[in-house]
């Protein structure tokens, strides 16, 4: 008899050591290089390095702050008053009168954000894009043969200022989660790497919040079980957040303690399609809605079928 082990395959390349002994398939997996590089302000950058006049100005590229429009971006003059994206643009008005508000160009930042990911390609074709301005690279076999990920990060921030103007922060580490962290550890124009020798000690300085998937509904409830720290959260048997935020909680186990096994993604299946619309006025009345919801389920039929 064999003892045979499987293992799951990954959409890139994974480093696979092949031996034979005593009737048995040794497998080794090479530790993973992954790079997670995230732009400054990405919006607000764009209009500032076009605009020397909104310079050092607190800026928000979002909707009408005198109507229902929310923050799309703020440059981080802006945010020092506490503005961040997805708030009210009402709210970020009254957190900062002066601050100047622009609406989004995004014929503009797709424009650049191409720019961006062709400078990724250089280096590797296992991308995993998350947004116009944000990317997962898995670099363990790269097109430069760089023995070191932290040499490539810094070539990828360096050329991106280069051709583009703008800074962008990077982290380096063995899995996404903790290249995430570390992407927004000193932002902006940070580079933070985190060997896998370090990540415990990594992990003891970041707060909840700096995890991905715990927001701050989630803290919300943390805290109602008696849980602020994320030693706190460490002393949580797997069981117990399981019961308590069903298979989330296998996500909050394995996260707080920087524990991610999701390859980097070169091709992503989209999951869901959807429309949404924000109105001048509230909507009261039955016939209101009725009308709004055929006009949004036409628009995302349209979509489906695109």
């Amino acid at each position: 008899m064999y003892d045979i082990l499987l293992l799951p395959l990954f959409q890139c390349k994974s480093v696979l050591k092949l031996s034979w002994r005593a009737a048995t398939i040794d497998v080794v997996m090479k530790p993973r290089k992954i790079i997670h590089v995230d732009m400054d302000a990405f919006y607000a950058s764009v209009e500032q390095r076009d605009n020397p006049v909104l310079r050092g100005r607190p800026l928000v590229v979002g909707g009408d702050p005198e109507g229902r429009g929310v923050v799309a971006a703020a440059s981080y003059e802006a945010r020092a008053y506490g503005i961040h994206s997805a708030m009210p643009a009402r709210r970020a008005k009254q957190l900062c009168p002066e601050a100047l508000f622009l609406r989004p160009r995004f014929d503009v930042y797709r424009r650049v954000s191409r720019v961006i990911h062709s400078i990724f390609r250089e280096y590797s074709d296992c991308i995993e894009p998350v947004a116009l301005d944000e990317a997962y690279l898995d670099v363990t076999e790269n097109k430069k043969h760089y023995a070191h990920a932290s040499r490539i990060a810094r070539e990828i921030k360096e050329r991106i200022f280069q051709f583009t103007g703008l800074t962008a922060s990077a982290g380096v580490a063995e899995n996404k989660l903790l290249a995430k962290i570390a992407s927004s550890y000193r932002k902006p124009d940070g580079l933070t790497i985190v060997s896998p020798q370090k990540a415990a000690a990594f992990l003891e300085e970041i707060a909840l919040a700096d995890i991905p998937g715990i927001g701050s509904v989630t803290r919300q409830r943390l805290r109602a079980l008696g849980i602020q720290t994320p030693d706190e959260l460490r002393a949580c048997s797997k069981e117990f957040l399981l019961s308590e935020f069903g298979r989330r909680g296998n996500w909050f186990y394995s996260a707080i303690r920087g524990i991610d096994e999701r390859p980097v993604a070169a091709q992503r299946i989209r999951k869901s399609v959807g429309v949404e619309r924000t109105y001048a006025e509230n909507l009261t009345e039955g016939g209101q809605f009725n009308r709004k919801l055929k006009a949004l389920s036409e628009l995302l039929y349209q979509r489906v079928q695109a």
